[in-house]
């Protein structure tokens, strides 16, 4: 069994996901993977030829799908854009609603049956209300993940000492 490292394009984590033998992957070819939250993108960061193998079929790796061509790439700025707008909408609902969730980012699943938002806080957050709120405005499933500030760092870019991009 084949795997090669996948980063999905906006929390920038990396993961590990099998390939077929008769497809010839790429360092930044966009892909579709399927994970438990439904098929997402993310961009290959080491080539084919760098493969790791393993002969443990036991592991339980998910796998890519497929390649998006250059079309689907195109659909996934027009997708980032209606993010970005749900993400400032979605930020008006939580300023009111629940104040004390940061929302960090939003992103759409590539067939945009979903929209995703991050958020920190600083304990545990009740937020039944808001779904409420969010999924009236928005009419699709919304869904709600706590992450760690040092993962916030990570998915806003964030720079250190000489210019230096930040990694935890």
């Amino acid at each position: 069994m084949k795997l090669i490292n996948v980063k999905f394009r906006k929390t920038k984590k990396v993961y590990l996901f099998k390939i077929d033998d008769n497809n010839d992957y790429k360092k930044g070819d966009t892909v579709i993977v399927e994970t438990a939250r439904g098929d997402q993108i993310g961009i290959i960061i080491n080539d084919d030829d760098n493969a790791i193998e393993s002969d443990d079929d036991e592991l339980k790796v998910r796998g890519i799908k497929r390649k998006l061509s250059s079309e689907e790439i195109d659909k996934l700025e027009i997708l980032d854009q209606k993010a970005d707008k749900a993400y400032f909408i979605c930020k008006k609902i939580v300023k009111e609603i629940l104040p004390e969730m940061n929302l960090v980012i939003g992103e759409y699943t590539f067939d945009e049956s979903k929209l995703i938002f991050y958020f920190t806080a600083e304990g545990r957050l009740d937020f039944r209300e808001l779904v409420k709120a969010v999924n009236k405005e928005f009419k699709k499933r919304v869904e709600f993940y706590q992450i760690k500030p040092s993962d916030e760092g990570r998915i806003l870019s964030a720079f250190g000492k000489y210019g230096k991009e930040l990694y935890w």
